[in-house]
């Protein structure tokens, strides 16, 4: 909690120079453009079901639900509106202090590559045709600027709180909310060695169940700062972003949650 009052804070400092940001902080704007479509328009009759570069002016407007300021998420901003979401591959680090968790901002997709990654609709710019995806990081702040307009307003959206049976594939990217899950396994241990959930910690992908027996995956990078330490075994509420993919890449898919910060889980 008191990292994000420290991020929040200082983008209130930046905004206080406004027009006198230099090249390295991004300007702020006190009237947004307004939108011209929804993501949710966007993932189903902009980009449908293929990748497509965006020859239009298309605007989407919301809110910031991502956050690198513990590491679990890089180059990663994930913006949501009340429709749907959409993830901007950013080529620099960090960005909590520039793009806290509720910026309100706007997305100019024209000339941008969008494309679907774990479930995820993704913009950048166009990767090269060896990459197995189709959208890269955009490289240049210059390129991120003409992207992403900054608002001044920071009001954190209120995550979705579902059950594991009621997540869809269309709700991907977006901020979500799974109550009353257990841990049952977790790919930090080493059963053969004679480990046990008890040595588990954060790091991989651990998996949940509720009291119906639906499974999701909770996936911590070694980057995050709670990466080591103990995975909660009591009944918890895990709160993050939404994605779809294999477990711990084998052929099992799933849906999966990515925390943003340790307090994302909260132990009951």
């Amino acid at each position: 909690m008191v990292g994000r009052i420290g991020v929040i804070l200082a983008f209130i400092a930046l905004a206080l120079v406004g027009c006198n940001n230099g090249a390295d902080k991004p300007a702020i704007i006190l009237e947004l453009d307004s939108p011209n479509t929804t993501i949710s328009h966007l993932r189903s009759d902009i980009v449908g079901s293929r990748g497509t570069t965006i020859e239009d002016n298309i605007i989407v407007r919301g809110r910031v639900t991502s956050s690198d300021d513990e590491g679990n998420f890089y180059r990663s901003l994930f913006v949501e509106d009340d429709t749907g979401a959409v993830e901007v591959l950013v080529g620099f680090t960090p960005l909590a202090a520039l793009y806290p968790e509720g910026l309100d901002v706007a997305l100019h997709l024209k000339d941008c590559r969008a494309d679907y990654w774990r479930g995820v609709l993704q913009v950048g710019v166009e990767a090269l045709s060896s990459t197995v995806n189709s959208v890269d990081y955009i490289a240049t702040r210059e390129g991120v600027d003409k992207v992403i307009s900054r608002g001044i307003d920071v009001t954190p959206r209120k995550p979705h709180v579902v059950d594991i049976k009621h997540l869809s594939r269309d709700m991907c990217g977006r901020l979500v909310t799974i109550r009353d899950v257990y841990a049952t396994e977790s790919t930090s241990i080493d059963t053969l060695a004679g480990e046990t959930l008890d040595d588990a910690l954060w790091l991989g992908s651990a998996l949940f169940k509720d009291i119906s027996g639906d499974s999701i995956a909770v996936v911590i990078t070694s980057y995050a700062n709670y990466a080591n330490r103990p995975l909660p075994l009591s009944k918890v509420s895990i709160t993050g972003i939404l994605e779809w993919g294999s477990y711990a890449s084998s052929s099992k898919e799933c849906y999966h949650i990515s925390m943003r910060y340790e307090s994302d889980c909260e132990v009951y």
